[in-house]
């Protein structure tokens, strides 16, 4: 590919904002933090990330609190 950038459909994320402030709610999270969650723990999963197993889970969410970190959004 050299220095161009590949760009492959990998699939689509859609997000219910109803279903994020029920869930901010639930959580006890900023509906901030929910949606940026929701976007961040999505992509990995088409990135090919998942939580099956307990070891699949620990990599995924620690990638998601890193994402979350980087961006400064918590709890």
């Amino acid at each position: 590919v050299g220095s161009e950038m590949c760009i492959r459909d990998s699939g689509d994320i859609i997000i219910s904002l109803d279903k994020v402030e029920e869930q901010a709610i639930a959580y006890g999270h900023s509906f901030t933090r929910e949606y940026a969650f929701l976007i961040a723990h999505s992509m990995l999963h088409l990135m090919g990330y998942d939580h099956m197993t307990d070891d699949d889970a620990s990599i995924m969410e620690a990638k998601q609190r890193a994402i979350l970190d980087n961006l400064n959004i918590t709890r």
